[in-house]
């Protein structure tokens, strides 16, 4: 009986302690695949419109970026609380399916591929980017400024988690409407305190005549007490990079980036398991007295 108990509790550790490694990797993988279905989706709609569609939407949102002469920023991207953007201005542009999703952005390097919603909402950041509303939209042109956010470090999704990687040279692409626009990296500020707001406004400004896209995420990994930011400018598009990266990268880049996690838990079980085991067989050894 002892030996059966033994048996047991070993085995539930190790599920315990192999669903805790597996689970970065698979909650990223179906985060990945919820994606590439609306990206999907998105594309089909494009495919579906009509060249008079295009142009009425393209109409609609150089309009709007030409109401704002400057990027404002009003509350701090990854606060506690985000504006519902639903059923204003705002969120009937660039939103020809009716979801929130005005594009997508690809980062060969880090092999992201993932939906730019309207607005930093909470839930939108915990599956995909989000553009900041206050800042020019992603469409291009002179005199644009746009921001993008996500989350670094989330168990559930990489995201940005790997934007850090980015050096100046590399590119990234935003797929919006019927145009690919390409930025390559121009700048990274990698250490901006998250109340350093004069920074950080001077940082995402506009400036006269050029076309910047900024990536927006937390930082150190797992502390996020500052800010990251990687700047890209405008390119001519001349195709997109291919991802090289496998599925074994991707676990294998998880369990570097988890290891902490994976090792407190791991010795928080085991302590957990052999107490109750201690306790178990003190209490059938007070039984038998």
């Amino acid at each position: 009986m002892k030996r059966k108990i033994s048996t047991v509790l070993f085995g539930l550790l190790f599920l315990i302690g192999f669903g805790i490694l597996v689970y970065p990797t698979v909650a990223n993988q179906w985060n990945t695949y919820r994606q590439s279905k609306l990206i999907s989706n998105y594309e089909q709609v494009v495919n579906e419109m009509e060249p008079e569609d295009f142009t009425r939407e393209w109409e609609a949102a150089r309009n709007f970026n030409d109401t704002m002469q400057q990027n404002n920023l009003y509350t701090d991207v990854f606060g506690e609380s985000s504006e519902d953007v639903t059923g204003t201005d705002y969120w009937k542009v660039l939103n020809i399916a009716e979801d929130g999703i005005m594009g997508y952005i690809s980062i060969p390097k880090i092999n992201v591929k993932i939906s730019i919603y309207h607005g930093t909402a909470d839930k939108v950041l915990q599956t995909g980017a989000g553009h900041l509303n206050g800042t020019k939209l992603p469409i291009g042109g002179e005199s644009t400024h746009s921001v993008l956010a996500a989350h670094r470090g989330l168990p559930s999704a990489r995201l940005f988690t790997d934007a850090d990687q980015l050096e100046k040279g590399d590119k990234f692409y935003i797929h919006v409407l019927d145009e690919v626009l390409a930025y390559k990296v121009d700048q990274i500020l990698d250490m901006v305190e998250k109340d350093d707001h004069e920074t950080l406004e001077g940082a995402l400004q506009i400036e006269e005549g050029k076309d910047y896209v900024t990536l927006f995420t937390c930082t150190p990994y797992g502390v996020n007490s500052h800010r990251l930011l990687v700047r890209g400018t405008r390119v001519p598009y001349n195709g997109e990079e291919e991802a090289t990266e496998t599925l074994a990268d991707s676990m294998l880049q998880s369990v570097q980036n988890y290891y902490m996690i994976y090792l407190i838990l791991g010795l928080s079980i085991t302590i957990l398991v052999i107490l109750l085991m201690k306790f178990l067989f003190k209490r059938k050894e007070n039984r038998k007295h």
